[in-house]
């Protein structure tokens, strides 16, 4: 690695019902992103969390190298959207190290409707925690009222964009956040 800085990557992806039907775009994309970043030059880590009512960590903080494809036993559309709780449990669970460079990248196409544990403000509180820290948060959603109620919780304007909900959105979301987390790695 060019600076001896460690690079992340955190991925939290909605597998919420209205999902369904774009599980194998979802799946191929992810899978194409991961293999890029895996024939890259220096050390990075990877977080993947897939939400609905629940968050699941599917790797946490782990080499690049030997994260796992994204297959159907993983990804499977169900659920309501608990953007919020997925959000906060991801956060609150990293424990970056110093020096750390970080890229999240949240997609989801719909709005946060079922969260428990986490509200907008409390959110709000982690995402500009974060932010300050050098966080990189890029937000994709499918609606406006999606991107406007990120902005909301703090992602900066310029960090959230829409993509259509069909194969050529969804790959070019994954396609822009590889692209990203591949300048980022590059960075000193």
């Amino acid at each position: 690695m060019q600076d001896g800085s460690i690079k992340e990557m955190i991925c939290i992806l909605d597998q919420s019902g209205s999902m369904y039907g774009k599980e194998q775009d979802t799946i191929r994309n992810y899978n194409h992103m991961l293999e890029e970043q895996k024939q890259q030059e220096g050390e990075a880590y990877i977080t993947t969390a897939l939400f609905n009512d629940q968050c699941n960590i599917l790797c946490r903080h782990m080499p690049i190298r030997r994260a796992e494809e994204l297959t159907p036993k993983e990804y499977y559309a169900y659920g309501n959207t608990a953007l919020f709780d997925a959000i906060g449990t991801v956060f609150t669970d990293a424990e970056p190290e110093k020096e750390e460079k970080v890229l999240v990248f949240i997609m989801t196409d719909g709005m946060e409707n079922a969260s428990i544990q986490y509200d907008q403000k409390k959110i709000r509180h982690l995402i500009q925690e974060k932010q300050r820290k050098g966080w990189e948060i890029l937000f994709f959603g499918t609606e406006m009222r999606i991107l406007d109620q990120a902005r909301e919780t703090g992602i900066k304007k310029e960090h959230t964009m829409y993509y259509s909900k069909d194969f050529e959105g969804i790959r070019t979301g994954y396609e822009l956040a590889g692209s990203r987390f591949s300048q980022i790695r590059k960075e000193k």
